[in-house]
């Protein structure tokens, strides 16, 4: 234990290293609770740290455990994509990241803001950047948050991002792992992709691309010669015989480790997770490790997993918030590593490296600094005396980017060109070239925590109505609305509550979707209005549906045959207007493309009689 403690005494150590341009102030961390001190903090932590009973380990010996950071590869943002994904945004109720703030920051979902803004997961320069972040910390690889190969939801999108990552964790040297979330079946099987009976099959198609891709990589992470998996759970294969029939799409029996409390009692072994449930207090942490690592005090390979706080979005999301861990000023991330030390792991998994939405993130933010990497790199230090990057290193990939990023007329060619030879020499692990680049061209490297920022606009989405009703009754509203399929609880019903932020969608890939409403009379029409959130990240898409009419519900009549419709935030506010000029009591729109989602979307759907 003599190692540990001397780890864990170094972890308030000063500035360490070269000193090259250096401005600016040091990293500032605050702790969520605004009736609390430093000091209070700190005899928080004190008091639970005296509480921890982690048992000797009786099949494990103490080493220099491999640190990865659990990432989550699901971020789309301009210029990339097309325009910023869910994640940044959590459907557009409250936030738009094509706002700025008035501190100069885009309003994205998350009560962290990364230094370098939004970003795309397969952008290669945030990618490299992160990596350089990774190398120079200290931190071994990355443990992905992964849902699978197939063109559903967003999989497709984080699979193209995964492959991403991949490309450049293997260019500096970084191993990787997965974790699997197999809750992406019944996800699939909601949203109609297939059916429950397929579900196995899809599943031995995961482990077969895995098999043929990745675990035979000398970058995977591998245990006595077998591919460490991760689940997530399980949460949709719950017995032994199903995943023995996935891992028979592999050579070697992968060494599969879930999520505490999950089917133990045919997995090799279990990691940590924060379950929260509420607003948790330290005494809960410290009860919580207790028991984890005496529960795992007999397992031969032991992937411990280490936090700093958990501050999620969802409520002011409009959504259901799992609950809040404070930070205590880098206090329970201490606290955490403490215990993890203390049972000798093979692996420490930090949770996370970008789960913006939950607010674990350990990546560079304007509101956490720098503060976990620091105490990541003195870890390392203390098992590698050799290790050679300092806390003002940890600055210099930011300092990298924004060169490499800047345009024309902020940076040089050769200033560009030289910043991206200094970060390739941190990728390659070259440190002497690296320092020489950045004293020969005087690239400043700024110890204070700054984030990339932007103009202030005060511009939010415009909605007020394209169309002029003149006084009519929105015949629509709270009508009963009738939909053939939907995903997840998007349904029929939000397409006529008058709320423009919430918005029916059909299943992913079945079409046609079909959205009908009941007008209760047989009624003269006279315009249908179509709407979709005007916010900028609902960008352009092209619509194409067929306009139906019944008087029964039973028996439609095509009205306006099948039609492209734009809709677009920047020329018409996300609103189509129908000339419909017809009487009946049931209107139907048969969706067969969508050019900006895999199915159809409707926020409002809107219809005006011939009179008032």
């Amino acid at each position: 234990m003599k190692k540990t403690s001397k780890i864990l005494s170094a972890l308030t150590a000063g500035c360490l290293g070269f000193c090259v341009f250096i401005s600016g102030c040091t990293t500032t961390i605050s702790s969520g609770n605004k009736n609390s001190t430093t000091a209070d903090n700190t005899s928080a932590v004190e008091s639970a740290e005296k509480n921890l009973r982690i048992p000797t380990p009786t099949n494990r010996t103490e080493k220099d455990p491999q640190v990865l950071v659990h990432y989550m590869p699901w971020f789309q943002a301009p210029p990339v994509s097309e325009g910023y994904g869910f994640h940044w945004h959590q459907g557009g109720a409250k936030f738009d990241p094509y706002q700025v703030l008035p501190n100069g920051q885009l309003n994205i979902a998350s009560h962290y803001y990364p230094l370098t803004g939004p970003y795309d997961t397969r952008d290669k320069n945030i990618l490299e950047y992160q990596a350089a972040l990774m190398k120079v910390a200290g931190i071994d690889g990355v443990i992905f948050d992964w849902y699978g190969i197939e063109n559903a939801l967003d999989y497709k999108e984080i699979q193209e991002s995964t492959l991403e990552v991949i490309k450049v964790l293997k260019k500096a040297g970084l191993k990787y792992a997965i974790c699997y979330e197999d809750q992406s079946i019944g996800k699939m099987i909601e949203a109609g992709n297939f059916v429950k009976e397929q579900a196995l099959d899809y599943g031995k198609k995961v482990f077969a691309y895995m098999e043929s891709n990745w675990f035979h990589d000398d970058a995977y992470l591998k245990y006595e010669g077998r591919p460490v998996v991760y689940t997530f759970g399980p949460q949709y294969y719950f017995y032994r015989e199903q995943w023995d029939s996935l891992f028979a799409q592999c050579s070697a029996r992968p060494y599969f480790i879930t999520l505490e409390g999950h089917s133990e009692g045919f997995a090799d072994g279990s990691y940590n997770w924060f379950n929260m449930n509420g607003r948790k207090t330290l005494p809960q942490v410290v009860s919580q490790l207790n028991n984890f690592y005496q529960q795992q005090n007999d397992k031969p390979f032991l992937t411990a997993t280490i936090y700093s706080g958990f501050h999620d979005i969802y409520a002011e999301a409009g959504q259901k918030s799992y609950g809040y861990l404070d930070r205590y000023e880098g206090g329970t991330f201490n606290l955490t590593l403490k215990a993890a030390l203390m049972a000798y792991p093979d692996v420490i998994q930090v949770a996370t490296w970008n789960d913006y939405g939950e607010g674990t993130v350990i990546e560079p933010t304007v509101q956490g600094g720098y503060n976990e990497l620091e105490v990541l790199q003195k870890l390392q230090k203390k098992y590698d005396g050799s290790f050679p990057y300092s806390e003002l290193d940890l600055r210099a990939p930011l300092a990298l980017y924004k060169l490499i990023t800047a345009g024309q007329n902020d940076a040089s060619a050769a200033k560009k060109a030289a910043a991206r030879k200094a970060l390739d020499a941190i990728l390659a692990g070259d440190v002497d070239l690296y320092r020489s680049i950045i004293s020969q061209e005087k690239i400043s490297v700024d110890y204070a925590v700054r984030a990339v920022l932007s103009e202030a606009t005060a511009d939010a989405a415009d909605t007020t109505s394209l169309y002029d009703a003149a006084g009519r009754k929105n015949l629509a509203l709270g009508s009963p609305i009738v939909a053939n399929n939907k995903i997840y609880d998007f349904v029929g019903s939000k397409a006529a509550d008058g709320d423009i932020s919430t918005y029916w969608e059909g299943a992913a890939n079945k079409y046609p979707n079909t959205l009908q409403v009941d007008l209760v009379n047989s009624q003269k029409l006279d315009i249908a209005v179509l709407k979709l959130n005007p916010q900028k990240i609902w960008g352009k898409r092209v619509q194409t549906f067929t306009v139906e009419t019944s008087d029964n519900g039973t028996d439609f009549t095509t009205l306006i045959p099948e039609s492209n419709y734009e809709f677009n935030p920047l020329t018409n506010k996300n609103t189509v207007v129908i000339k419909l000029d017809t009487k009946a009591r049931y209107l139907r729109f048969v969706f067969t493309k969508n050019t900006g989602a895999n199915a159809g979307q409707l926020a409002e759907l809107e219809v005006y009689p011939a009179n008032k």
